[in-house]
C-alpha cells in the first residue's frame, strides 16, 4: 500500500479521540469478550496469543484481554488510533502496530484468538472482505477463536456520509458473511443481528444529531476446527 494516508485513515485519524466514547454503549461487544475469556479459561490457555484487527483505541477488547493476562497485539490503519491505544492500554503484554488490515500478513497458525470488529468496511472492496475472512482462518491456530462483527449491508464501493464525514464503504449481506466464514472452514458458534445507534456521537461533538442513524450489526462467534 502507498505511504500516503488513505481517505479511510484520514477519517479515523479525525475521530480517534472521541470514537471510544461515542461507541461505548455498543453492548454486544462485552459478551463477546466474555465468551473469549471463558473459552480460553476452559481450554487452560494462558497466556493466549491474541490479535485485535482494527483495534481503534484499544478498549475494550485489547484492554480486557491484556488485563486477563493474555498477550495482545492490536493493529489499526489509523496512526492516531494507535497513539490513543498506546496511551489507554499501557500494559507490557499489549503492543500496537499501525498497519492496514489488507497488509497485515502474519504466518499461518499464529494466534489463539482473532477479533475483528467493524474494521473491514471503510475504504475496502467486497473482494478485500472475502480475502480478509480467508486470512482470519489462516492465521488462527487449530481450535482458535474468532469474534467477527460488521455492518452487513451489501454494496461495493458505495459513497456515504458517516459521522458527518464522506467515506466509501463496502459490505456483504448477513447471509453472505456467514457463507464466506463457513466456506473458508469456520465453525459458527453463534451469530446475531442487532441494531445500534451511536447516540452519544452528536452530544460529544463528533457530528450533528441529524448525521447519526441506526446501523445494522452482525456479530459472529466462530472456531477454527481442531486439526
Amino acid at each position: 500500500m502507498s505511504s500516503e494516508r488513505t481517505p479511510a485513515e484520514i477519517l479515523f485519524d479525525e475521530v480517534s479521540t472521541a470514537y471510544e466514547e461515542a461507541f461505548a454503549d455498543c453492548q454486544p461487544i462485552y459478551p463477546a469478550i466474555q465468551w473469549v475469556l471463558s473459552e480460553l479459561e476452559s481450554a487452560s490457555i494462558k497466556p493466549a496469543k491474541t490479535v485485535d484487527i482494527g483495534c481503534g483505541t484499544g478498549r475494550p477488547i485489547c484492554s480486557s484481554l491484556a488485563e486477563a493476562g493474555h498477550d495482545v497485539l492490536g493493529t489499526d490503519l489509523s496512526g492516531a488510533m494507535i497513539e490513543e491505544a498506546r496511551k489507554r492500554v499501557p500494559l507490557p503484554n499489549a503492543t500496537f502496530q499501525k498497519i492496514d488490515t489488507r497488509d497485515f500478513d502474519p504466518p499461518s497458525d499464529s494466534f489463539d484468538v482473532v477479533t475483528l470488529t467493524f474494521s473491514i468496511i471503510a475504504g475496502v472492496t467486497q473482494d478485500d472482505i472475502r480475502q480478509t475472512i480467508a486470512k482470519l482462518y489462516r492465521i488462527l491456530k487449530s481450535g482458535g477463536l474468532l469474534v467477527f462483527s460488521t455492518v452487513p449491508v451489501e454494496g461495493n464501493n458505495v459513497d456515504i456520509v458517516w459521522m458527518g464525514r464522506p467515506v466509501t464503504v463496502s459490505g456483504l449481506s448477513p447471509t453472505e458473511n456467514l457463507e464466506e466464514l463457513k466456506k473458508v472452514g469456520f465453525e459458527i458458534v453463534k451469530s446475531e443481528e442487532t441494531v445500534y445507534k451511536p447516540a452519544k456521537a452528536s452530544s460529544i461533538g463528533l457530528c450533528k444529531e441529524e448525521e447519526v442513524w441506526e446501523e445494522p450489526h452482525l456479530w459472529v462467534y466462530a472456531k477454527k476446527p481442531l486439526a
